[in-house]
């Protein structure tokens, strides 16, 4: 082999490994920033429904509507379960994320712009995994005892589950 040949193949490998692992932080970016999009839109789904009278009508009206806007406009993922998956997500993990304020919400009324805060700055302390996805969540909200999910949350983590996770529980 050429000496040429040896320092090109040892450039590729190291240009491989540097797009191979930017790729897997793309990746766990995006699991990350939705896991907490998720989380924060079950959040404002519960402070909306405990604010309002007769809760259980309305609570089934609140999704159905919110669910087909979000489909309108988003397309696909928003279904009256994945909402319910939403808010029931924030219930089973409500202490994950901690900013003050619901949303978009000031003393005086609603906010027609609503920012949320920056996951990649210290903006706030978000406590979900990059290494677990929705799908490890959506598992791990189906586990009632807290003990023995954040058994699971912690072995899946450790261990690099993925549908192993569901196969443990």
């Amino acid at each position: 082999m050429k000496p040429s040949s040896i320092i090109t193949t040892n450039l590729f490998t190291r240009v491989v490994s540097i797009l191979e692992q930017a790729r897997g932080n793309v990746v766990r970016s995006v699991n990350t920033n939705m896991v907490f999009a998720y989380w924060m839109i079950g959040r404002e789904i519960v402070l909306e429904l405990q604010g309002g009278e007769g809760r259980a009508q309305y609570g089934k009206r609140l999704i159905e509507s919110l669910s087909q806007q979000l489909t309108g406009r988003f397309g696909f993922g928003f279904s009256e379960q994945s909402l319910q998956n939403f808010r029931r997500f924030y219930q089973v993990f409500p202490e994950r994320i901690d900013f003050p304020s619901p949303l978009g919400r000031k003393s005086g009324g609603v906010d027609a712009e609503c920012q949320i805060p920056s996951l990649l700055g210290s903006e706030l302390a978000c406590d979900f995994s990059p290494q677990l996805s929705w799908s490890h969540y959506r598992a791990l909200m189906r586990v009632s005892d807290e003990h023995v999910r954040t058994f699971y949350e912690q072995e899946a983590i450790e261990c690099g589950w993925s549908k192993a996770l569901e196969r443990q529980i």
